[in-house]
C-alpha cells in the first residue's frame, strides 16, 4: 500500500491512460485503486473521503458504502498493471521507474525522496480511524432504515386491519334487510306449505290416476296436479319423480311461451299445478328451486299474484 504521504506516481504516457482507470475526483491514476459495485475506479483517499460525506458513488450517484469497495480484478487488474509511470520524487533525484503496480514496494521500502517515513502509522492509523467511522456510519444508517420498515409494517398492519373490519361491517349492513327478506319469504312460503298440505289432508281420498306413461301434456295439467297431491310428502316407489319433474317442465314452456291455444283455464291450472309441486316432497333442491323460479315469474309468490 503506498503511503499517503508518499508523492503520487508520474505517468509516463498520459495521452495513452484508459480514462476508466483516472481518479475522477483528483484526475491522477490511482495508485492504490478501489473500484465501486458500479465499476468506477478512484484513488483509496479520494473514494473514502467521498463516502464520508455521503454513501453514493460520486459518478452515478449510486448507493455505495466503504464495505463494498473492491481492489481491481481480471483485466481492469492487468490494465492497470500495464500502466508506467516514473517515482513522484523524481524532480529530487529520485531515477526509478516502473509500472504503478511497483510504486508502492518502490516508496515503501527503496525511495528516500518520494516518501515520508514519520508519517507512515501516522497515516494507517488515520486510514483506519476514518474506516471505522464509516463503518460505524453506516450500521447506524442500516438501523435507521430497519426501524423505519419495522414502523411502516405495524403502521400498515394496523390500516389492514381497520380496512377488514369496515368492510365486513359495511358487508353485513348491506346483507342484513336482503336476509331478512329472505327469511320473511322462507317463512311465508312453509305457512302456504302447510296450509296447503292441511287442506289436502282434509279432502276425501283422490283416485289414482297414474297409469305408467307419463303423458300428462296441457289438457292433464288438472290430473297432474291431483296425482302429486295424492302422495304429497313423497313419489310413491313406482313413479319416477324426475320424469314428473320433465311433464311439470313441458307444461310450464307451454304457459311462458303464451301458446294461443292453451286451454282457457291453463294460467290458473298452472298455478295450481306449480303450487301443488312447491308443497310436495317429490323433488329435488335443484328441481324444486326451477319450479319455484317459475312460479315467482308468473304468479308472484306463493301467496298468489
Amino acid at each position: 500500500m503506498a503511503s499517503n504521504t508518499a508523492a503520487p506516481p508520474v505517468t509516463l504516457h498520459p495521452d495513452n491512460l484508459p480514462d476508466d482507470l483516472v481518479c475522477s475526483i483528483c484526475l491522477t491514476v490511482p495508485a492504490d485503486p478501489l473500484i465501486t459495485p458500479c465499476d468506477h475506479v478512484f484513488c483509496k483517499p479520494c473514494i473514502r473521503q467521498a463516502l464520508n460525506v455521503r454513501n453514493v458513488c460520486p459518478i452515478d450517484r449510486r448507493p455505495c458504502t466503504v464495505g463494498q469497495l473492491k481492489r481491481l480484478e481480471g483485466l481492469s487488474l492487468r490494465v492497470w498493471s500495464g500502466i508506467q509511470v516514473k517515482c513522484g520524487g523524481h524532480e529530487s533525484g529520485c531515477a526509478w521507474r516502473g509500472s504503478i503496480a511497483d510504486y508502492a514496494t518502490h516508496v515503501e521500502n527503496n525511495c528516500n525522496v518520494g516518501r515520508n517515513p514519520v508519517g507512515n502509522n501516522v497515516d494507517v492509523n488515520l486510514e483506519l480511524t476514518e474506516e471505522v467511522d464509516a463503518l460505524r456510519r453506516e450500521n447506524l444508517e442500516m438501523k435507521e432504515q430497519l426501524e423505519e420498515s419495522r414502523r411502516a409494517n405495524r403502521m400498515r398492519d394496523v390500516l389492514l386491519r381497520e380496512a377488514v373490519v369496515t368492510a365486513t361491517d359495511r358487508t353485513c349492513d348491506h346483507f342484513a334487510p336482503i336476509i331478512e327478506q329472505l327469511g320473511r319469504e322462507r317463512d311465508s312460503l312453509r305457512q302456504s306449505r302447510d296450509a296447503l298440505r292441511e287442506n289436502l289432508n282434509n279432502r276425501p281420498n283422490l283416485p289414482r290416476i297414474f297409469y305408467g306413461d307419463y303423458y300428462f301434456g296441457r289438457e292433464e295439467v288438472t290430473e297432474l296436479s291431483q296425482l302429486i297431491s295424492r302422495y304429497l310428502d313423497e313419489a310413491p316407489i313406482e313413479i319416477d319423480s324426475n320424469k314428473i319433474f320433465n311433464c311439470v317442465r313441458t307444461c310450464y314452456i307451454a304457459l311462458d311461451k303464451h301458446y294461443v291455444d292453451n286451454p282457457d283455464t291453463y294460467w290458473y291450472d298452472m298455478r295450481m299445478l306449480l303450487g301443488t309441486c312447491l308443497a310436495s316432497g317429490w323433488f329435488t333442491d335443484n328441481q324444486w328451486n326451477n319450479i319455484d323460479s317459475w312460479y315467482r315469474k308468473h304468479f308472484g309468490n306463493v301467496n298468489g299474484p
